[in-house]
């Protein structure tokens, strides 16, 4: 099986194989393995949690680089709406919009237009679909690949729309080609993110072929460059350059902020997630029309990649929206008519991508269950992850597929010695 890439990396020369990382992760893909912390391809959702776990900075995101915009003629900033809220209550999206210019970009291109426009789209698709409910956005790359992965049953539940960063990509892209009379492989657009699922969902998007975007910076590594441009500049005359609809997406709650269908509901955070998610498969919970997920807490105000504390973004955000006022909103018949030509559709069908079962086959599958419950048996249950693994379940379904061994427990290990002191010595020796 080819190896899933991802866009989460663990220096050897900073991690110390504290386990921080191990037991925060919320599908339980990472070992600690001699020390240093190993990332199981097929296990990964990219959310991050062991960015925001790790005290010693040693698990990053790999975004792009400098060297990378200078692969094109032509480059973009699209900004997360995050980054929106990231200076202050006195800093205006023009301003920020501005200062990604001076910092090294061609162009910039705001996505709240668009945000506002996809929730008008999803209202129209919930009223002609004929279900399974509820239905669940795909803003959050990380839930996708959740769903992939942990729920394969619930892939039908997926909003066949594009996001909206894709689709300002998309859009982006041929409007620059014809403008800038460029070939459309010369213009680089890049998005600004808060978090390392979106750069993931951009190397290996999911409805799509290949992604619109050609990569993505996070927020806290254009922060200090871009406030000093912003001080430079001084303070905005005009706030009205962005969608205050389309803003709100910038925290948990936005995206059915501005729907009308109001039987919706928002989860946010990876234990609310997993136990909605719970109930959703076992068919006892089915009394919404549509459901706003992220993995972060309070979404992506609190992605790990951005600097200013997501409380501290919810006000800013709110000081904007106060000062934005009444907008005239989207025309929401060219929306239906939009919708009704297919933009918004997804490329490619969301497919499931469970985990590896236990055996090649049902059989073997069980029998491997019930070895591996024999072992856990014999395990202190302390999960105190100092094995390597973040459970004592888990380390017992490591131990079934030959990843790990009996002795990786140090309770056992302690105990085997009490009782047999010239074995353990021989084994080591």
């Amino acid at each position: 099986m080819t190896e899933r890439a991802h866009s989460i990396e663990i220096s050897a020369a900073d991690c110390i194989g504290c386990v921080d990382c191990c037991k925060g992760c919320p599908t339980q893909a990472i070992r600690v393995r001699g020390r240093l912390a190993v990332v199981d391809s097929e296990l990964c959702i990219d959310c991050g949690a062991c960015i925001r776990n790790c005290r010693y900075h040693a698990v990053r995101a790999r975004t792009s680089t400098p060297s990378d915009l200078k692969r094109f003629k032509h480059s973009v900033a699209l900004p997360s709406l995050t980054l929106y809220a990231q200076f202050g209550r006195n800093v205006d999206p023009g301003q920020v919009l501005r200062a990604l210019a001076r910092i090294g970009f061609d162009s910039t291109y705001d996505i709240s237009w668009m945000c506002e426009m996809l929730a008008g789209a999803t209202d129209a698709y919930l009223s002609e679909c004929k279900g399974p409910w509820p239905k669940i956005s795909v803003t959050c790359p990380a839930i996708v690949r959740l769903i992939q992965m942990q729920y394969p049953g619930m892939v039908a539940n997926l909003v066949p729309i594009e996001t909206a960063r894709e689709l300002a990509a998309k859009l982006l892209r041929r409007k620059l080609t014809y403008e800038l009379r460029l070939k459309p492989e010369e213009i680089g657009i890049f998005f600004i993110t808060p978090c390392s699922a979106i750069v993931n969902s951009i190397h290996n998007p999911e409805g799509l072929e290949e992604s619109y975007l050609d990569g993505a910076f996070g927020i806290s590594e254009l922060y200090g460059p871009l406030l000093q441009a912003i001080k430079a500049e001084g303070p905005s005359e005009d706030p009205s350059a962005v969608s205050g609809r389309g803003l709100l997406w910038a925290r948990a709650g936005g995206e059915i902020s501005g729907m009308r269908n109001k039987n919706t509901m928002t989860v946010r955070g990876v234990g609310d997630v997993l136990r909605v998610f719970d109930r959703l498969e076992a068919g006892t919970f089915q009394a919404v029309d549509f459901i706003e997920a992220y993995i972060c807490p309070d979404g992506c105000v609190g992605g790990q990649l951005t600097v200013e504390g997501r409380y501290a973004a919810h006000r800013n955000l709110q000081e904007i929206l106060g000062r934005l006022g009444d907008q005239k909103g989207v025309d929401e018949e060219k929306v239906r008519s939009l919708l009704r030509e297919h933009f918004f559709d997804i490329e490619e069908q969301f497919t499931a991508r469970p985990i590896r079962p236990l055996g090649r086959d049902l059989r073997e599958a069980i029998s491997r269950k019930k070895e591996a419950e024999a072992i856990l048996a014999t395990l202190p249950r302390k999960d105190c992850a100092a094995c390597g693994a973040p459970s004592c379940a888990t380390l017992a379904g490591d131990i079934v597929r030959g990843r790990a061994a009996l002795q990786d427990c140090v309770f056992v290990k302690l105990d085997e010695l009490q009782r047999n002191p010239e074995t353990v010595k021989d084994r080591q020796s």
